[in-house]
């Protein structure tokens, strides 16, 4: 049974039933760490502009919709939650001063986002140097709870391990034992080098027969991709495991397209929601996409769904659910200290099992990552009638937590 106390996670839970709308405060004074009258305030320091702002835009608006509902059910401890947002241009170095800002001059409780793992890695540092509590909904680097590890920490989303073995597991099915020949494609920073490695290994520990025949490390947000393409179709692989995302993945699916590799190879990538509804009619029938919070896919979020659609006027992105699910754990850990204090966040986080829109899910105490699970899934070949966009053939594969991560062991060595 949880103490009576411990309201607020659950409310915000409940309250995707309600339709409510409310707003949170764009403007007010910050509050003290500690309960009491007035306002509470919270940063969103995420990617807003680029080929990659749909991600940060999204996660933005689920961390508002979660502030917005709280604050219609009362508040946290009696406060209203405000929202301050800042863009950091996927530069790591502004995301750190953005970070710093909100903390000194906007006395923020609590810090969420960003989008890219290498802004993530400079953020980490200044939450911790200034006890503040952080929650990754979106950067994921396996590096963030490993190797820059601090107290101060949380991951609501499946890490770079978490998904690329997942993807690993659906592509050992699919290859029956037969040998295959396998490339892959991501962004060149340690996010995509780290997502390939991680796919590459499990490849293994999986005794796949795979033969590596190509690897291509485009920028981050490169908008002509003809050089590594031609390289990709050049070696001729049977699949290829790409992990871009957002705009960059269109404008990937865009050009590989002119090169008829769909024709040739079979995609394994990001193709979630926010990506088929930008591709339309040229989302790639047949590739496989793997997605961290499908909102088709897990039960339980039809009401959320409703909302978020009626607030926006779209479907929710797996970016929009975790950060209101990043909010939620922020808020139970709140309400399980009885402060804002980020001493007492970050303690009472570790091992607790806090309810979501998504079901309860357990913050793991060796390393904060949140025990959730990644989905697989075949690009549909037609419009879904329920949402009006192309989403996936049913039925989606859930990766369970349990055995597409690292254990507590193989975290604490990852750290020295």
């Amino acid at each position: 049974m949880r103490p009576a106390r411990i309201v607020a996670a659950a409310t915000l839970a409940a309250a995707v039933g309600t339709g409510s709308a409310a707003c949170s405060s764009s403007s007010g004074s910050a509050a003290p760490a500690s309960g009491g009258s007035g306002t509470v305030t919270i940063g969103e320091s995420t990617t807003l502009s680029g080929s990659i702002a749909e991600l940060g835009q999204s996660g933005l608006q689920g961390v508002q919709l979660a502030a917005a509902d709280l604050n219609a059910h009362g508040g946290l401890l009696g406060r209203k939650v405000r929202v301050v947002s800042a863009d950091d241009a996927a530069t790591p170095a502004t995301g750190a001063a953005n970070v710093r800002s909100m903390i000194l001059n906007d006395h923020v409780a609590a810090i969420f986002g960003p989008v890219s793992s290498a802004v993530a890695a400079a953020e980490e540092p200044v939450a911790a140097e200034y006890q503040v509590p952080i929650f990754f909904h979106t950067s994921n680097d396996i590096n963030l709870l490993g190797k820059g590890f601090t107290r101060y920490a949380f991951q609501v989303v499946p890490n770079t391990v978490m998904e690329s073995r997942a993807a690993a597991d659906y592509l050992a099915a699919q290859s029956g034992g037969k040998q295959i020949t396998v490339a892959t494609f991501a962004p060149a920073y340690s996010f995509g080098y780290d997502t390939v490695g991680g796919f590459l290994q499990a490849l293994k520990d999986l005794h796949v027969n795979d033969k590596l025949v190509a690897q291509q490390f485009p920028p981050l947000e490169a908008t002509s991709i003809s050089t590594y393409l031609s390289r990709i179709v050049t070696a001729r692989p049977q699949y290829l495991f790409n992990a871009q995302f957002g705009g960059d993945l269109v404008t990937f699916t865009k050009q590989a397209d002119g090169y008829g590799l769909f024709g040739k190879t079979k995609v394994i990538a990001m193709y979630d929601s926010p990506v088929l509804s930008a591709l339309g009619p040229a989302a790639p029938a047949g590739a496989i996409g793997f997605d961290r919070a499908p909102f088709w896919a897990i039960p339980g979020l039809s009401s959320f769904n409703s909302q978020f659609h009626a607030k926006y006027g779209a479907w929710p992105s797996e970016w929009a659910v975790l950060g209101y699910t990043a909010v939620q754990t922020w808020a139970y850990g709140v309400e399980k200290a009885h402060s804002f204090a980020g001493p007492g966040v970050a303690a009472a986080l570790p091992g607790a099992t806090v309810p979501t829109i998504r079901g309860d899910i357990t913050i793991r105490a060796c390393d904060h990552q949140a025990e959730v699970p990644e989905y697989v899934g075949t690009v549909a070949g037609s419009v879904d009638a329920a949402y009006g966009m192309t989403l996936w053939n049913p039925p989606v594969f859930t990766a369970p937590f349990s055995t597409i991560d690292y254990s507590c062991a193989q975290m604490q060595a990852l750290r020295g």
